[in-house]
């Protein structure tokens, strides 16, 4: 089975948002992680946070919201819910690594369940502790991509001729 990965909201919203710089970077990893059926492991504000940041930056409410349900969609999610464990791991990943709230529960989920935190905050990326392998959205694609070709049969570095 891959290695899960937690995905920020930020990547779902660069995603979404055609002019965002890391737009094109982002939808290229949604596409790799559908077709590989990549596992997601997300707390469940997830959809919350891809709306109010939709609607914030000035998108159709409505849009905003469709959008977010179909995340609730992707194939692989698995949205996890805060309980009270959850929410004492999460306080204690906000206060050791001087995160804000929902930052602090990507990292907290991305760190229970062993996945690769994907983000495009920079607070996130410096701050996750180093139990937490969080990256951008161009090395997860990266890594996706490896894999892929990887379990096509393909190997990795120069091409062989038939003369080998």
């Amino acid at each position: 089975m891959a290695t899960p990965f937690t995905l920020d909201a930020s990547v779902f919203v660069a995603a979404y948002r055609t002019r965002e710089a890391a737009g094109p970077i982002s939808r290229e990893l949604l596409r790799l992680a559908r077709a590989s059926d990549l596992p997601l492991i997300e707390p469940a504000i997830l959809p919350v946070e891809i709306a109010a940041a939709l609607a914030h930056a000035g998108e159709n409410p409505a849009a905003a919201v469709a959008y977010a349900e179909s995340v609730m969609t992707f194939p692989g999610l698995a949205l996890q819910t805060l309980d009270e464990r959850m929410a004492r791991r999460t306080i204690a990943v906000a206060a050791e690594c001087h995160l804000r709230g929902a930052d602090a529960l990507y990292v907290a989920a991305a760190a229970q369940y062993g996945a690769r935190l994907v983000t495009l905050d920079a607070e996130q990326l410096e701050r996750a502790p180093a139990s937490v392998r969080a990256c951008k959205p161009d090395a997860a694609a990266s890594l996706l991509q490896t894999e892929k070709n990887s379990s096509c049969g393909r190997k990795p570095g120069p091409a062989h001729s038939s003369a080998d």
